[in-house]
């Protein structure tokens, strides 16, 4: 985002003195007394913006435009951003680059998010999201399905003469049940690209109210990169109970890392809405519970 003049709120030229608008001088002098930001390099200017790198207040003359947008005057001098092998996709390849992200982001996950570029399209975080819900349901998903197979294929054909009338016979129930699993299979990647969508949007509102000011694409990457250690359900059965723990625990750090907030901030965005909806949902099926055994034991009373 460019920079854009106090006076009539036109975006200027990083570097520039002047609004090339209307004139007016962009170094301004604080106002004695005011908690108005002023420039970390020259506090007797106001700020007009901060650093998306280092976070730090600059002035119309510390501005300056980098390969990633704007930035000060310092890190421009710095090396450039560094790129996560996800963001290296038409060099090495899409699977290969989720690999090589998801070794990094689980081996060296701070390591791996230094000096990254915070923000990235919805698309490409979106992307991230569906082949780590593949990488993590469907090896169990299928094996799952075939163990479904399996299990109807021992039941009796004589069953089904003894069953009661208008219940479905062991041939169709096998069959239902074989396919509601393929379908759960190839339906889960989807779904969980929508809860992704809106799990991180809940917690960029817990995020906000934490101070963080980078908007919510940063919220999505950090929240995308959380996802890696889905990359172990290749090994059935194992994500489905690990992985949702394992997740959550990386998305303090990646939020941490991306919004450049503090350990508490990047907490309550990470592990609030997990635990609410946890509260939420135990507490409806305890309710769901009781009202059932009340009904039993009210029904023999």
């Amino acid at each position: 985002m460019k920079p854009s003049c106090p006076s009539c709120q036109t975006p200027f030229v990083p570097g520039a003195q002047t609004c090339g608008a209307c004139g007016a001088a962009l170094l301004i002098a604080p106002t004695p007394g005011s908690a108005e930001p002023v420039c970390a390099v020259h506090p007797q200017w106001r700020s007009v913006g901060t650093c998306p790198r280092c976070g730090a207040f600059a002035c119309a003359s510390c501005l300056r435009q980098g390969p990633e947008g704007v930035v000060c005057a310092t890190c421009l001098e710095r090396e450039p951003l560094g790129l996560l092998p996800w963001d290296q996709r038409e060099e090495l390849g899409t699977l290969k680059a989720f690999w090589k992200t998801c070794v990094g982001m689980l081996m060296q996950p701070t390591k791996t998010l230094q000096g990254i570029n915070p923000d990235a399209s919805v698309g490409s975080s979106l992307g991230f999201v569906f082949l780590s819900t593949v990488s993590g349901f469907l090896t169990t998903g299928l094996v799952y399905t075939a163990l479904m197979g399996v299990i109807m294929g021992l039941v009796p054909e004589a069953a089904g003469a003894q069953a009661a009338e208008g219940a479905p016979s062991p041939q169709s129930m096998k069959l239902w049940m074989t396919v509601g699993m393929a379908v759960w299979t190839v339906v889960t990647p989807f779904f969980g690209v929508g809860m992704s969508l809106v799990h991180a949007g809940l917690e960029h509102l817990i995020l906000r109210m934490g101070g963080v000011e980078k908007g919510f694409s940063v919220t999505l990457r950090a929240y995308a990169l959380s996802q890696a250690p889905y990359i172990v359900g290749l090994i059935p059965f194992v994500a489905v109970y690990a992985a949702p723990f394992w997740a959550m625990g990386l998305r303090v750090v990646t939020y941490r890392s991306l919004h450049r907030t503090s350990w508490g901030a990047a907490g309550a965005g990470a592990l609030l809405v997990p635990v609410l909806s946890c509260c939420l949902c135990g507490g409806g099926y305890a309710a769901i519970m009781f009202m059932a055994f009340k009904g039993m034991t009210g029904g023999e009373g």
